[in-house]
């Protein structure tokens, strides 16, 4: 590695170590700000009277655990700030002059930048792969729930399994660590391929077993329901389990909300797989923005790098100007084509749609990036 990489290189890192730090501080910031109630005050219902340094732990543990998922919103934009910085730095020193009169051109300069970029997406890919899938129940929590330990109970209504059965729960609780998945008052409507029902299965409650895929019930009773030409009535018999298709994850799933963001690739294809798998248009944008993120945001920093590398110091305002209207656009495209990629045109398109938005801004802004490199005085 020559001289001059490592230069460079050792520039970078410290850019983005400082950008890391800034840009995930300045949204933690602002997300206290606009939920500062929550934050410190825990909602009437739970009951609960917090010291200070109660609710400053809580607040700290809390966002410790977010930063990760911050990471992944962001990692695209602090490559791109500590690029920025670094070869804006050079431009106002002279440096870069003094390269190009050694004989080397800008572009060789922004070489190891990018190389350090593509290899940084190592950190994403790890974070969104291992990292966040470890800490799920605690990042599904929301503000007002920071201050107890397991996510909060909601109810289910009429969810749909495999056998066309509709499942309802009075209250449902989400696994937490150490706490399986629960509901409270089981009640499934079993139904033939007619929509005619023909059981119903209650139990008192239900606890979620990961070993066998199942849920073990307590006070579980079926009941057959009898048809118009029967006359047969039976007692009710005893249920011990209860196995179907739905399991915590299809919950939320089912549910909506963020939580389809923080699962593992490897997780989403087994949800694709299955056939009646709810949140597929959000799993299929999902699994497809996890392979175009890494390359867009390699297009980002080749957005950035030659909208700053400048020769003449005195254009440093307006180079910042550009280099932030372009990762601004393009980051812009990336968010539009994400919520459009949710709402396929027509049920033809339901598969092919999400895959076609995931890669529009590579196929618009890739070529654009290209252009500008070119288009360097070097």
């Amino acid at each position: 590695m020559k001289i001059l990489d490592r230069y460079l290189l050792v520039n970078f890192f410290k850019n983005y170590l400082i950008s890391f730090m800034v840009l995930v501080g300045l949204y933690i910031t602002l997300d206290m700000v606009f939920n500062f109630d929550d934050l410190v005050e825990p909602p009437k219902s739970l009951a609960l009277h917090l010291s200070a340094f109660r609710v400053l732990y809580d607040i700290v543990a809390f966002y410790m655990y977010q930063t990760p998922l911050i990471f992944g919103y962001l990692s695209g934009m602090i490559a791109v700030v500590g690029a920025a910085f670094t070869l804006m730095r050079l431009s106002r020193f002279n440096e870069l002059t003094a390269i190009m009169a050694a004989g080397i051109s800008l572009r060789r300069v922004a070489l190891p930048i990018v190389l350090a970029g593509v290899a940084i997406n190592a950190l994403l890919v790890a974070d969104q792969e291992f990292l966040i899938p470890l800490i799920v129940p605690k990042l599904i929590r929301s503000h007002e729930e920071m201050h107890i330990e397991t996510p909060k109970s909601y109810g289910v209504q009429f969810m749909s399994d495999d056998r066309g059965g509709l499942l309802s729960a009075a209250r449902y609780t989400p696994p937490a660590a150490g706490h399986p998945a629960t509901i409270e008052y089981l009640d499934v409507v079993e139904r033939d391929g007619k929509l005619q029902p023909f059981g119903l299965l209650t139990a008192d409650s239900a606890v979620w077993d990961e070993r066998d895929h199942h849920w073990n019930l307590t006070g579980g009773r079926y009941v057959k329901i009898l048809r118009p030409q029967e006359n047969d009535p039976q007692p009710p018999t005893a249920a011990a389990v209860y196995q179907s298709d739905i399991t915590p994850d299809e919950i939320a799933l089912w549910r909506g909300g963020q939580y389809v963001q923080l699962l593992p690739t490897w997780r989403i294809n087994q949800l694709l797989a299955r056939p009646k798998s709810y949140g597929m248009n959000d799993l299929l944008r999902t699994k497809n923005l996890r392979f175009t993120e890494p390359i867009v945001n390699v297009i980002l920093l080749l957005l950035a790098c030659p909208s700053v590398m400048s020769r003449t110091p005195g254009n440093l305002k307006t180079a910042a100007l550009r280099c932030l209207v372009w990762t601004g656009l393009c980051m812009g495209m990336v968010f539009l084509s994400y919520e459009v990629a949710a709402h396929p045109p027509n049920a033809q398109w339901a598969a092919l749609w999400p895959a076609t938005m995931a890669w529009t801004p590579i196929f618009i802004f890739g070529p654009l990036a290209a252009y500008l490199l070119d288009k360097v005085k070097t």
